[in-house]
């Protein structure tokens, strides 16, 4: 059997207002041709199929002529998890009708054991608190982080065990959508979860023969290991993945044989430093129709950056963020209004608020996260 994983599509999302959608489009095109051209017989997706709880229409719609696309194949089997940024609720309604295309979806936490012929998979969607325990007055966060973190590692071992007893000497995979210990992340990721709450080793996953995870953008292998993976997100979702290979994962089952499958960009994003003595030349370098996020280096504040910034680049790229770098003498007594609200995550927010009312406690964060997931969740 050979399976493909991919991860982290975030249909719906926005760059600084900037419509992601027709790169999407693009890279499904190409998913859709590579599964053909490559003989898929699974494509596994771990979460994060849209952005948002409540995804913008033509999000929802390009997501169904996928689906819809995928079935005309009629060679491919799919599994699909949710993610931290999924409903579940909406990710499940239409599962029964999906069943009978082979396209197997799990919101939800459960047993989630699907018997694919030649393989079976753990399908593990995004584990929410409320999954893994009850909530008590008075808990220390320290008591919280153990108690969430064996919880994950109880339900793998669950999961592990249900499969064992359908696949005999057929490969077992894992889905998984969550933090492991030791991986790289990058500006683009909402963890539910406090910090490192919910994070855990790669050994929660021993015993399995590959493992197919998503939430962190940039594609990696977990703890050097070659069978536990993060496929990354196809599109580079902020400024932190601009230098990022897009990929997916192949896994041909005899031989557990791995190999990654480079995405074509369709969009070039662009990160750059610059010195405001050589500003036109440094510019100069900054690649055509690109989208960059322009970081100037100054000796002192300067009210209309942006603007000169943006008529410098003079319409042969587009500049969506512009940054000032300034002596920390300088920075530390200028008062800057950071970055805007339409940048921000709402726990980020949050935590401005903490800050600006000089409120401490990590209680009070982990109550808000619980109650921002609920939100999502309805």
């Amino acid at each position: 059997m050979r399976i493909l994983h991919t991860a982290d599509w975030h249909l719906g999302a926005r760059l600084v207002e900037r419509d992601r959608l027709p790169e999407h489009a693009a890279f499904l095109d190409w998913l859709i041709e590579t599964l053909r051209t490559e003989k898929i017989d699974t494509l596994l997706l771990s979460g994060d199929v849209f952005d948002a709880a409540n995804p913008p229409q033509d999000a929802v719609a390009l997501y169904f002529d996928f689906l819809k696309r995928l079935a005309d194949l009629r060679t491919v089997k799919a599994v699909i998890t949710g993610g931290n940024h999924d409903s579940a609720s909406h990710l499940n309604a239409p599962r029964e009708l999906l069943k009978r295309f082979e396209v197997h979806v799990f919101g939800h936490a459960g047993e989630n054991v699907v018997d694919l012929g030649e393989a079976v998979v753990a399908a593990v969607p995004f584990l929410r608190e409320r999954d893994l325990r009850q909530a008590a007055v008075g808990e220390a966060m320290t008591d919280v982080q153990s108690q969430v973190r064996a919880a994950i590692r109880d339900h793998y071992t669950a999961q592990l065990c249900a499969c064992r007893v359908l696949a005999g000497k057929r490969p077992i995979i894992a889905m998984g959508h969550l933090t492991v210990l030791g991986a790289t992340t990058s500006d683009s990721e909402r963890d539910i979860h406090i910090g490192n709450l919910g994070a855990v080793g790669a050994d929660v996953f021993e015993g399995f023969g590959y493992t197919a995870l998503g939430h962190l953008h940039k594609p990696q292998r977990v703890a050097g290991l070659e069978n536990v993976r993060y496929s990354g997100s196809p599109v580079a979702l902020s400024f932190s993945e601009a230098s990022d290979q897009k990929s997916v994962v192949v896994l041909d089952t005899e031989g557990m044989k791995i190999e990654t499958l480079p995405i074509p960009a369709t969009r070039l994003l662009t990160r750059v430093s610059v010195s405001r003595a050589t500003l036109a030349a440094d510019l100069e370098k900054v690649a055509a129709a690109s989208w960059a996020e322009v970081t100037v280096k100054l000796d002192a504040p300067e009210a209309d950056l942006d603007r000169q910034i943006r008529e410098a680049a003079g319409g042969r790229f587009e500049v969506l963020k512009v940054l000032a770098d300034l002596p920390q003498s300088v920075a530390t007594t200028w008062e800057h209004t950071g970055p805007a609200l339409s940048e921000l995550q709402p726990r980020e927010v949050f935590r401005e608020l903490l800050k600006e009312k000089q409120i401490e406690g990590e209680e009070l964060r982990a109550v808000f996260d619980e109650l921002l997931a609920m939100r999502e969740e309805r």
